[in-house]
């Protein structure tokens, strides 16, 4: 375990995480600006999920019990949509100032450009967690999984975009999972944009996934070492 800790203090994207939600934070009571605070709070969610794979793995190595390791699956499979949530925190641009007269003048104001970038390196962060989460555990997935690992891919990004959506415009968490059936009606009641928006953020997270994964090149946080059951 000490040796995990070590590897594990040492990877990047841990301090990414770190690095960023203490800039937030700055940057949030500086510019008086809750959104920049939020953004903190949902690359921790982030970094959460990516802990929970690293945990899975973990516990896949040292052979632990099958049912710790189905757990610790099925909680990143539910904090996994945080990574490609914070995607979404660019519509949040439209309360800000970009142009005086569109689409040639410009208003110049540098706040407004510091929101800006902490919504798009957040996003960056975000999705490598999930990314670079989906590219650690795939040696160690349950066989069932590792053989029908693009279906796998396409049904979690399915319902990830399903969670985001939850997440976004009925303001569940990830931790809410067991309310979801009350807000059901909410769903239904705009289902053709629900299928829309599921749909787009699908192809989304195939192409996010598609864009941050070099099949080539060995990644610094992956073992050659795989399980079968």
């Amino acid at each position: 375990m000490f040796t995990e800790l070590k590897r594990w203090v040492k990877d990047p994207i841990y301090w990414l995480v770190l690095v960023y939600v203490l800039f937030s934070i700055t940057f949030g009571f500086i510019y008086r600006n809750g959104l920049i605070l939020f953004l903190g709070w949902n690359i921790i969610l982030a970094g959460v999920a990516y802990a929970l794979a690293n945990l899975f793995i973990y516990t896949r190595k040292k052979r632990s019990s099958i049912w710790i390791s189905v757990i610790l699956f099925i909680l990143f499979i539910l904090f996994f949509p945080n990574t490609m949530y914070v995607l979404t925190d660019f519509i949040h641009l439209q309360n800000y100032t970009f142009f005086q007269d569109y689409p040639s003048v410009y208003a110049y104001v540098t706040d407004d450009w510091v929101v800006f970038t902490m919504i798009a390196i957040g996003a960056l962060i975000a999705a490598k967690c999930g990314v670079q989460s989906l590219k650690n555990i795939k040696g160690y997935l349950f066989v069932i999984i590792k053989k029908y690992y693009f279906i796998f891919l396409g049904t979690l990004f399915v319902a990830s975009s399903v969670g985001i959506y939850i997440g976004r415009f009925i303001r569940l968490n990830s931790w809410d999972i067991f309310k979801l059936h009350t807000y059901l009606p909410i769903i239904f009641d705009r289902f053709s944009f629900f299928i829309s928006f599921v749909i787009m953020y699908t192809v989304i997270h195939g192409i996010t996934y598609f864009v941050m994964t070099n099949q080539y090149q060995t990644s610094y946080n992956r073992s050659d070492n795989t399980l079968e059951d």
